[in-house]
């Protein structure tokens, strides 16, 4: 019995320092969707809130009209001689992060998205080294 006693004891700093990996994993995890990490090395990242509006056809007076949040967007990014080189998909809050080279590039909404239109795309965006580009983006519902 003491045999089987003492190499659990002896096992507990090894439990304790999986846990505490374990643990800063998790906290790890928690900050990796924030857009705050920096883009990996030799790239760029294009970032971004895409939002629908306006959300109702009755609008106060004076009143601005209220965006919503646009999850499952689809976005395609095309590269030079407008080939696909990338598509991102908004998550439940309308954000979109993705890594690209540096270059140029051209942003639409896919050709699936269905109703609803943007006066902000096309867009052309430069994505730069080392750095992050922000491309908010409105979708109009239509509703007057």
């Amino acid at each position: 019995m003491h045999s089987f006693i003492r190499p659990a004891r002896a096992n507990v700093p090894l439990i304790c320092l999986a846990l505490l990996v374990g643990l800063l994993g998790l906290a790890a995890g928690s900050r990796a969707g924030d857009g705050a990490r920096p883009p990996s090395a030799g790239m760029g990242a294009l970032t971004g809130l895409v939002t629908r509006w306006p959300t109702s056809p009755v609008q106060g007076p004076g009143l601005p009209a209220a965006a919503a949040p646009a999850p499952g967007v689809k976005l395609v990014v095309y590269g030079p001689g407008r080939q696909e080189v990338a598509t991102v998909l908004t998550g439940q809050a309308g954000q979109y992060r993705l890594q690209l080279p540096p270059g140029s590039y051209l942003i639409e909404l896919a050709p699936d998205q269905g109703r609803g239109f943007s006066k902000d795309l096309p867009a052309t965006v430069t994505i730069t080294q080392g750095q992050e580009t922000r491309l908010n983006l409105r979708i109009d519902t239509g509703m007057r």
